[in-house]
């Protein structure tokens, strides 16, 4: 089963491609083999990124670009933290991609349930910046899957990636505190800083 495993994290790790600016790794396994990843973030504002996205030809639900367009959850934060770091690309995020199961769940558990096991276990939730700068950084994803950012819902939903016969996405899921998801389902967490 550990070996099983490791190879499956070894494949997700294959998937993640370098995009000027922007830089995935492969990092050291720890923590019952799971995989963590580096994403550089930074360098542009919230309004230049989704621009940036577009020239990428990224498709958009309709209500991911309302998420990116919201001053709240989105350009205020997002634009904050650039206008800190002076606009130079220069903070460096630890991130791990699991399945829900690999929380150690056997039943569907809630948004509330699934976040609070996940910071049990040394992991945080996103910045709202994380799923358009990894939209830009993950080129290679398979064809027909499809992954979630575990980040504080804008609007009640989270950034949701995925890639279709039309190419790549940058959607969204709703993540009401009550909805349920499937142990099968992806998300990216960020590793607790003390812990990376």
């Amino acid at each position: 089963m550990r070996k099983r495993l490791f190879w499956q994290a070894v494949l997700v790790l294959g998937m993640f491609a370098m995009l000027a600016g922007t830089v995935m790794t492969r990092c050291t396994f720890q923590k019952k083999d799971a995989p963590k990843l580096l994403l550089t973030i930074g360098g542009m504002t919230a309004e230049e990124l989704e621009k940036a996205l577009d020239a990428e030809k990224i498709n958009f639900s309709s209500y991911a670009r309302s998420m990116l367009k919201n001053r709240k959850g989105f350009i205020n934060p997002v634009n904050e933290r650039e206008k800190k770091r002076g606009g130079v690309v220069a903070e460096n995020l630890h991130l791990v991609r699991l399945r829900v199961r690999d929380l150690g769940f056997t039943h569907y558990p809630t948004t509330t349930k699934l976040f609070a096991r996940a910071k049990e276990r040394g992991l945080d939730l996103c910045l709202p910046e994380v799923g358009p700068y990894l939209r830009l950084a993950d080129k290679d994803q398979p064809l027909g899957t499809w992954y979630y950012i575990a980040m504080e819902p804008i609007a009640g939903s989270v950034f949701r990636l995925g890639r279709g016969g039309d190419g790549l996405w940058l959607s969204s899921a709703w993540a009401d505190p009550d909805d349920r998801w499937g142990l099968d389902c992806e998300f990216v967490f960020s590793v607790r800083k003390s812990d990376s």
